[in-house]
């Protein structure tokens, strides 16, 4: 067995966690910091486009972020109405 293999078979739950979430961070920079060039440039944009920006990379945001979080009972997607 070549090294590469043993240290992949070693590798905890908790480290591939960290080794992905590290790469795909670094994915996520990489693409804002060239979303961001577009303001340097002579682009036509209104404030409201950076709002709906915004709002968009907040919602996303939000959502995998949610995706961390314990699930607790009034993360309920289904309507009960109580007496």
């Amino acid at each position: 067995m070549t090294e590469l293999n043993e240290t992949q078979i070693a590798e905890t739950s908790r480290e591939a966690f960290c080794r992905l979430v590290n790469q795909r961070i670094e994915k996520v920079a990489k693409s804002l910091e060239n979303l961001s060039r577009l303001s340097s440039r002579k682009s036509d944009y209104s404030e409201k486009d950076v709002v709906e920006i915004k709002r968009f990379l907040t919602k996303e945001l939000d959502k995998t972020l949610s995706g961390f979080r314990p699930k607790t009972n009034n993360d309920s997607k289904s309507f009960i109405l109580k007496a």
